[in-house]
């Protein structure tokens, strides 16, 4: 990677070899930006030790050289599905930068779009899936200072969400009761926790005598490698309020150090059990991601501070929640926790009645 020089200019460096006395030589790049640095490097290194010249350059190496200066910084999750992208795109990757045109590259995109073909039955990518590699494209290509104009995309699709609402979520606590993923399934429906964070929580990030949780960073596993990294936004570093019966059930489970994840699955493995579950006592069958979803639906119906869903939920953006983003304090938080809490727990309870719910 690209450091920054006293001058203001960036430099990467590419090992090349060393000399008689094994000391390391380098090659140097300089640019006035850090990706110019880093790309300059990267084509080096694809040239098996040439200087490449842009016109030389095709598309699949200039994607692989975006991919690598942009590896570390992104997450691990999108770099692999930009491998997958560079994998499955096929022969127009080999395509010259200085040849690609607006019409050669919306003929590949349809030709994307229709590839994918599975037991000699026709099988189209999804539109996101072609726009994804579309925005990877582009990225690649204005990085080399190419701009082709307004491309046609198919449309994105409208998805229809199956957010479970009060009886449903009544049913969900019922059959979840007791099992492996309880606390997963809690978690994200009383406090929105999405599954990586649920899978980097730590025992050592429970304040029981606060009755809070601190969210530090998510978890996952890319083939048989597993990550950390940081939460997804700014705003998801932060600080939810439990029940005592979530910190019960924390405080149960087995451990022999603070250390330690409180929960061993894979963000992959939560998924699958989830759906195993609702299908095995007849439920509707909903993402695990919807129980986000419900957070937000139930708690609006309930009157309950947007600001609080916003700010607990980790959203960064006022797209999701509401048009204008305020800053709440903790007390405030702690407060509305109390009100937002007790929604749920009564729906915990088995013999819960729809006038007891009236009255709340």
């Amino acid at each position: 990677m690209a450091t920054q020089r006293p001058n203001g200019r960036w430099r990467a460096q590419v090992l090349i070899g060393t000399d008689e006395n094994g000391k390391r030589i380098y090659k140097s790049f300089e640019a006035d930006t850090e990706d110019e640095a880093d790309y300059a490097a990267l084509t080096f290194k694809l040239g098996k030790g040439k200087k490449v010249k842009r016109k030389d350059i095709t598309l699949r190496a200039a994607m692989r050289a975006y991919i690598e200066s942009k590896r570390g910084i992104l997450s691990p999750t999108t770099i692999r599905s930009y491998e997958t992208i560079e994998k499955g795109f096929g022969e127009y990757l080999d395509t010259h930068l200085l040849q690609i045109s607006k019409v050669n590259l919306q003929t590949a995109l349809n030709q994307y779009m229709f590839k994918g073909r599975k037991d000699g039955r026709a099988k189209t990518r999804t539109p996101k899936s072609v726009r994804n590699a579309y925005g990877l494209i582009n990225a690649v290509l204005k990085q080399n200072d190419i701009e082709l104009g307004e491309i046609s995309l198919p449309r994105k699709q409208e998805i229809e969400y199956a957010t479970p609402f009060d009886n449903d979520l009544k049913n969900i606590f019922e059959v979840f009761k007791g099992t492996h993923i309880e606390i997963p399934v809690l978690l994200a429906t009383f406090c929105s926790l999405r599954r990586g964070e649920i899978c980097g929580l730590r025992f050592s990030d429970v304040d029981y005598e606060k009755k809070m949780i601190r969210i530090e960073r998510s978890r996952g596993r890319i083939g048989s490698e597993d990550y950390v990294k940081e939460p997804k936004t700014k705003k998801s570093k932060r600080v939810v309020f439990v029940t005592d019966y979530i910190l019960e059930l924390i405080r149960n489970t087995a451990h022999n150090s603070e250390d330690e994840y409180i929960f061993k699955y894979t963000p992959d493995l939560i998924t699958k059990r989830f759906l195993a579950i609702l299908k095995k006592n007849g439920l509707p069958e909903c993402r695990f991601h919807d129980l986000r979803h419900s957070f937000v639906s139930v708690l609006s119906a309930h009157g309950i501070d947007p600001m609080y869903i916003q700010t607990i939920g980790g959203w960064s953006s006022d797209r999701v929640m509401r048009s204008v983003y305020l800053q709440i304090s903790q007390n405030h938080l702690r407060d509305e926790s109390e009100q937002a809490n007790s929604v749920f727990e009564a729906l915990m309870q088995p013999n819960a009645t729809k006038e007891e719910k009236k009255a709340q």
